[in-house]
């Protein structure tokens, strides 16, 4: 009933509730891996990256429920491809390493863990794939969306050479001190090549989808004159 007073038609309620939730557990696994410390926690790609996800799923959801444009099909291939990355580097790369992004508790910290590593990136797949409107990506998407990446590694380096003492870099392998630089670029090579393949399997998943166009309000029905 909710919906019907903001106008929003029978086809767009489940994307609308669906994207708030994507954005209200994006903004919890935020705050709760950086409510001890916003500046240190943002370092992180995987804290960057589902700011992104909140930021853009507002958009998505107040653009769902208005029955307005949604993002760009740029912008939100992009933040699926770098959630995409957040849950996939976490979950086979450092999930079982000596690596801790989170302060606080035990059950805290995994509850962060979960939600900003498993969760977000889960539910931000599940609404390109069930709420999207696809085929909309290029080919060249799968190279410009790294732009993002590798202004994240100029930062983290830079970051890096700048600071004193350990924990310098905020992931194990882009730790120059501990790999040395033919370690780095070695990690350059496989990663970079990981995520390019993993941009071009977006694509190529996105234009072998039907269409899947968002739907559009309903419209008024006519009043006749008395």
């Amino acid at each position: 009933m909710i919906f019907w007073i903001c106008g929003v038609g029978m086809g767009r309620p489940s994307a609308a509730l669906f994207r708030i939730a994507v954005l209200l557990t994006a903004a919890l696994g935020v705050y709760l891996t950086c409510k001890d410390g916003v500046v240190s926690s943002l370092v992180y790609f995987t804290v960057q990256s589902n700011v992104l996800v909140a930021v853009v799923f507002a958009w998505a959801s107040w653009a769902t429920v208005r029955g307005s444009g949604q993002p760009p099909a740029w912008l939100k291939g992009g933040t699926t491809l770098y959630i995409a990355i957040t849950g996939l580097v976490y979950n086979l790369v450092l999930a079982d390493a000596p690596f801790q992004m989170t302060t606080g508790t035990s059950g805290t910290a995994d509850l962060s863990n979960q939600l900003v590593h498993l969760v977000v990136p889960l539910a931000a797949a599940a609404d390109w794939l069930l709420f999207d409107e696809h085929r909309r990506f290029r080919w060249a998407a799968a190279a410009a969306w790294l732009a993002y990446p590798v202004g994240y590694l100029g930062f983290a380096l830079v970051r890096g050479a700048l600071l004193d003492g350990p924990n310098r870099y905020p992931y194990p392998f882009l730790d120059v001190d501990a790999i040395g630089y033919d370690g780095l670029a070695l990690n350059l090579l496989v990663y970079g090549g990981a995520f390019w393949l993993l941009g071009l399997v977006l694509v190529g998943v996105d234009r072998a989808l039907p269409r899947n166009a968002a739907p559009t309000p309903e419209p008024e029905p006519k009043r006749v004159a008395a």
